[in-house]
């Protein structure tokens, strides 16, 4: 007995849907409209579709009629998105990528086969910790597809929040109130300038003396500038700020030549100061030190056996570098949070 798909019996019809059938066909037809959208054109999305033209366009008129909307203009050669059509083709992305993982992953389960995972990591990070989970991951979970990406912390937070990123470190950035994390480590960050310069033979500075320091701060949403900025203000200090640098090597270097001071993890600037390159400096009454963030994008599903060991590796490698004192800082987490913890 030949099996027939009942959805495409009625496709072919051109029958209205049963009830039943009506959640498959409306998803699916919202793929047909980014197919259309991004094609420009009916003719070429049936092709890559592999859908009936004239059956194509009743499902975007159903579509359409559905909303309430036009969603194209019919042109000439084409069709052109409407500011209705712009908008549900920005908005429909993100989530039709988030729903086709999560089917991806629930198959992945049963058949044993691949499962997503990005993890990001802020410059720094990723090259003290980003090697030793990588081939932790790819060695003990080589089901896993990894994807590893080095960026700010800023980026990153926004990245989580959007499901580019599924696990991610953020250093002194506070993540949307939708993304799950918990406080890591609390790290010291020196003030460096170059050899020569006003931090030379000393060992610390008082906060009160920043006021004749001009300081090269990152700018916002990273939450140093805000930091300073509270600290200040509780002391009556003034700031100069000189001028805002996004990324550590370029500070660095902008260091070097002697046009300002900056705030550094020991971690980023460790080598130069080692080098002679740089000189490094606490900063005390009060210190200025940042958290470090374990955070989680709030879409990301996947086994609970595999996120579960994700997480251990991710910790485990984590703990061995600080506790090693190859990343200085105050170990804040409680294990008894994580996943695996067995009392």
């Amino acid at each position: 007995m030949t099996h027939i798909d009942p959805c495409r019996h009625y496709k072919i019809c051109g029958l209205p849907m049963p009830k039943r059938y009506a959640s498959t066909m409306e998803l699916r037809r919202l793929r047909y409209f980014l197919q259309v959208a991004r094609e420009g054109s009916l003719g070429r999305a049936s092709r890559s579709l592999g859908v009936a033209q004239p059956a194509l366009g009743r499902q975007i008129q159903l579509l359409e009629s559905e909303l309430g909307v036009k969603l194209f203009e019919r042109m000439a050669r084409g069709m052109r998105l409407t500011d209705e059509g712009e908008y549900l083709r920005d908005a429909l992305g993100h989530p039709l990528q988030q729903l086709d993982l999560v089917l991806k992953n629930v198959r992945s389960f049963a058949a044993r086969a691949d499962v997503s995972f990005t993890m990001g990591l802020p410059p720094g990070v990723a090259r003290l910790l980003g090697p030793r989970i990588y081939l932790r991951l790819a060695r003990e979970l080589p089901n896993l597809k990894l994807r590893f990406v080095e960026s700010d912390s800023a980026s990153l937070a926004a990245d989580l929040l959007r499901g580019l990123v599924d696990i991610a470190i953020l250093a002194g950035i506070t993540p949307d109130d939708r993304v799950f994390r918990s406080e890591v480590l609390r790290e010291e960050l020196l003030l460096v300038g170059a050899p020569g310069s006003a931090l030379e033979g000393r060992d610390s500075v008082t906060f009160a003396e920043l006021e004749n320091l001009p300081l090269v701060l990152p700018s916002l949403p990273d939450g140093l500038p805000t930091l300073l900025e509270k600290l200040a203000a509780r002391g009556g200090t003034k700031l100069a700020i000189a001028g805002e640098v996004d990324s550590i090597d370029l500070a660095k270097d902008v260091v070097k030549a002697g046009a300002g001071f900056a705030f550094l993890p020991g971690l980023a600037c460790r080598e130069a100061v080692a080098r002679g390159e740089l000189i490094a400096a606490s900063v005390t009454d009060p210190a200025v030190d940042r958290v470090v963030l374990y955070a989680v994008q709030p879409l990301w599903r996947v086994p609970r056996s595999t996120y579960n060991e994700v997480e251990r590796v991710i910790f485990e490698e984590w703990s061995a570098v600080v506790t090693g004192g190859t990343w200085p800082g105050e170990w804040l987490f409680d294990p008894r949070l994580l996943s695996t913890y067995a009392g």
